[in-house]
This record gives C-alpha cells, structure tokens and sequence, in this order.
C-alpha cells in the first residue's frame, strides 16, 4: 500500500469514473489525502458526481504518472459527516478550502474508500501489480 499512497500523493490529479444510467461516467478528480487507511476525496453535493455516487456506490480512480506508470483503484466508497475529518480534508488543499470555507458547509461532502483494488502498471511489458486493501 506503501506505493499506491507514493502515487496518488505525488499524482494528486487523476479521473475518477461513476455510473451514469447504466454508462461509465469519468471525469477529472482530486485525490485529497489518506487516513487511518482510508483514501479521501470530496465533492460538492449539487454536482451530478454526488448524485451517482449516492446511487452506487462503487468507482475506479486513476492517476498516470509523468514516466506513463499508471495507478487505477476501485472498489466501494462511504460518505463521511465526521467534522474533524472534514476539517482535515478542507485544509489540504487551498482551493478547497476556498470554494467550501467551512467543515460545516451543508453542500461539502466526503467521501473514502477504505477497502478496494489498486493496480499499478507501465508499458515494460511486465505483469500489472495488484494490491488488495
């Protein structure tokens, strides 16, 4: 799990891909930190991402680093209310803090995966590494 987190922190951009209607959604999305072995993202709870993730609950994250090796993690994601993980969430990153200004904002929601699939891979011709957590 050691290189799956060295991936995602020095790859904070990535896609984060949903269900829409029965068809693959994917979109830009931010990793935003790891705690207690949990991956944290948030969104914003008038978006369609909030929408369909609600619905089902199961995603895939990706992120390509500049030398093309590429991460991706699925599994099924749970929404947090827990103020002092919000309040960590929100002050990771300036612009989030920006856009919601409060842990307590009604529209700022967190999300984590705590157990899932990581599959690392490159173009060596080698064996993707999968990491079950």
């Amino acid at each position: 799990m050691e290189e799956v987190l060295r991936l995602l922190k020095e790859n904070i951009n990535g896609f984060l891909a949903t269900v829409d209607d029965g068809k693959p959604r994917v979109r830009p999305f931010g990793f935003i930190l790891e705690d207690e072995g949990k991956l944290y993202f948030c969104t914003n709870s008038t978006k369609e991402v909030y929408k369909q993730l609600q619905a089902i609950p199961y995603v895939e994250y990706s992120v390509t680093t500049k030398d093309m090796l590429t991460l991706r993690i699925n599994g099924k994601i749970s929404f947090c209310e827990d103020i002092a993980i919000k309040e960590k969430v929100l002050n990771v990153h300036e612009p989030v803090k920006l856009g919601y200004k409060s842990a307590n904002n009604p529209i700022f929601k967190v999300f984590y995966m705590e157990h899932g699939t990581a599959t690392i891979s490159d173009f060596s011709g080698n064996l993707p590494k999968r990491i079950d957590f």
